[in-house]
Parts: C-alpha cells; structure tokens; sequence
C-alpha cells in the first residue's frame, strides 16, 4: 500500500527534463483537443482523421514510388562497364585534333596537353598523374633548362585560354599542338 502512494506523480523526486515536459504537456493538449473535437463535433473529427488517413496514404505511395524508381534507375544503369582502355599519347592527339576539328578549341588544348604529360612521363621526365594540373606537370618534370621554360610558357598559354578568356582560333590550336612536338631533354635523375 505504501509503494502505490510513493508510485504516484506527485512523490516523484527526480525532476523530469524541460524539453520532455514541453512535449508531454503538447502532447496531452493535442489529445484533449482531438477528444473534444470527437465529443463536440462528430463529423469534423471524422473529416479530419479522413483527411489524415489520406495523407498518410499519399506519403506512404511516395516513399513506394520513390523507391521503385531507385531500383529502376540502378538496374538500368548496371548495365556493362565499358572497358577503360589505357590511353596513350597518341590517343589523346588524335582526340585534341579531333576536338580542335569540331571547334572545341580549349577542349582540345587540354587533351593535347595530356597528351605531352604522357609522352614526358614515356621518357622519364615526369611521373604523371590524371589529377595533376598543367602547372604541377611544369613544377615536377625534369626537363633541361630551355625545354622547361618551352613547358612553362606553353602551361601558361593553356591557362589564359582555358582560364583567362583568351580567345584561340585553330591556327592558334596547331601553333601550340605544333611547340608540344618532341624533341623533350630530361635531365639526368
């Protein structure tokens, strides 16, 4: 008999958190109101939890669709890989020109510049990477004095047309696909 008295709410010692408070209390009051609502106006309350019902219906076909249409889209698309092909040099020259032909100018500067990255890394002046930019290329290729500077210059170029706006024509294009022609001097290591 004694546990039951101390059982009760108003012999609790510990004091519930605020925020839990607030939602009991919000919670009590949406509860009262909707017993009202039933008690007072039968109909409403039954348009109400129709209209409720139907929402949830509405969400619940969504996340249905949403997830048919995932499924869908993956399947379709794990179709088979293509194959990655390893590209040399002379791939990448012929998709710059390629480019250049279609007047993709600075498309096509960038490919040719792939293009002489691999051939500096074909004879040992540079350990290229795909993510490396034209500028770290210029830094790390060991190249001899006047060949680093013709890099240098060329990189620059690359960016005033890429980046800085500078308008290129295709003769432009073959006057600077024609300066990444070998030959290239890589210094001693």
């Amino acid at each position: 008999m004694l546990d039951s008295v101390f059982a009760a709410p108003a012999y609790r010692w510990a004091e519930e958190p605020a925020p839990y408070r607030v939602l009991r209390r919000l919670w009590q009051q949406l509860g009262e109101w909707l017993e009202g609502l039933r008690i007072g106006n039968p109909l409403v309350f039954r348009i109400l939890i129709g209209v409720l019902l139907v929402v949830s219906m509405l969400v619940l076909l969504h996340a249905v669709w949403v997830v048919l249409t995932t499924v869908r889209g993956s399947v379709a698309t794990a179709g088979p890989v293509p194959s990655r092909e390893p590209r040399d040099a002379t791939v990448y020259r012929r998709m710059a020109d390629q480019a250049a032909a279609e007047g993709r100018i600075v498309e096509a500067l960038q490919l040719a510049f792939r293009a002489l990255a691999l051939t500096l890394e074909g004879q040992g002046a540079l350990r290229y990477h795909p993510s490396m930019t034209p500028a770290e290329c210029a830094r790390q290729a060991r190249l001899t004095r006047p060949d680093g500077e013709r890099l240098g210059t060329l990189v620059r170029s690359l960016y005033a047309h890429a980046f800085g706006g500078v308008p290129c024509d295709a003769d432009g294009y073959r006057r600077w696909r024609d300066a990444t022609d070998p030959p290239w001097h890589a210094t001693a290591r």
